[in-house]
């Protein structure tokens, strides 16, 4: 889930840590993503900085600043374009599926992969190892925060762990 209790990190079999820098600014929750990478998880940094973090996670995803919400808005035309949604989930847990999908038709990877600085390949792999992956987890913190249009980023990549079903674990 988004922003989740750290003591649960280590049960996780995918990590994405957005706009942060745990190894040196959040030490407890580190230790349950070194602790989850014993385990076999995948942890992934998402952030414009090639930081500490980024040297110990598998993958860093170095998109431009403030180009957080383009990146969910494509992994979330990803994941509900090939019916990678958890559709139970989302009936029974969420409102405003129709117009989520409507909006999201218009952020395909190949738009936002130009607006972020990375390339499609990353968002579709992403989306897919996101939402095929379970448990998983998305930890944010304030990095996205400091820009104009950050807090509809946070609202935005929560909408994420709600297509997937992921808010159950």
């Amino acid at each position: 889930s988004v922003g989740c209790d750290p003591e649960q990190a280590g049960h996780s079999k995918l990590i994405i840590i957005w706009g942060s820098n745990p190894v040196i600014s959040n030490l407890h929750f580190w230790s349950r993503c070194q602790a989850a990478k014993r385990r076999g998880a995948r942890l992934v940094l998402i952030d414009p900085r090639r930081n500490d973090t980024a040297e110990k996670c598998h993958q860093h995803i170095a998109l431009y600043p403030g180009t957080d919400a383009a990146l969910a808005l494509a992994m979330m035309h990803v994941i509900i374009g090939e019916g990678l949604t958890d559709a139970d989930y989302v009936a029974r847990h969420t409102l405003g599926f129709d117009a989520l999908a409507a909006r999201v038709r218009e952020w395909t990877p190949q738009r936002a992969a130009s607006v972020c600085g990375i390339t499609a390949e990353e968002i579709i792999n992403l989306a897919r190892e996101y939402a095929g992956t379970q448990p998983s987890m998305i930890r944010m913190n304030y990095g996205m925060q400091r820009h104009a249009g950050g807090g509809m980023a946070v609202r935005t990549i929560a909408c994420l762990p709600a297509l997937t079903g992921a808010w159950r674990d």
